[in-house]
């Protein structure tokens, strides 16, 4: 057997195995703004990839600047005070 394929196969994972960890720390943070909540084996990889992982870190920071903006200038709209009322009414409605 020949060294040299088993070293060339090792060094091409290693190439994609970065890519591969990004991928990783793209999908829990796509699940995260769906309101999914990770895994604590998905914090604990998050945390210790972005360290690590300077685009992911870059990343993480930019949708942190992002959220903030969101949160700052657009407002979440409230249910109307009349809603109970007309869920009540509509209930009673179809009860009857």
């Amino acid at each position: 057997m020949e060294n040299t394929s088993t070293h060339s196969s090792s060094s091409t994972h290693q190439a994609q195995a970065p890519v591969a960890d990004c991928e990783r720390v793209n999908t829990i943070l796509d699940q995260l703004v769906v309101g999914q909540r990770p895994t604590e084996a998905d914090e604990q990889y998050i945390v210790h990839h972005a360290d690590d992982c300077s685009p992911c870190f870059d990343s993480i920071e930019k949708q942190r600047v992002f959220i903030g903006f969101l949160m700052t200038h657009v407002s979440r709209k409230g249910a109307p005070n009349s809603l109970p009322q007309t869920i009540m009414s509509r209930l009673q409605t179809e009860m009857a």
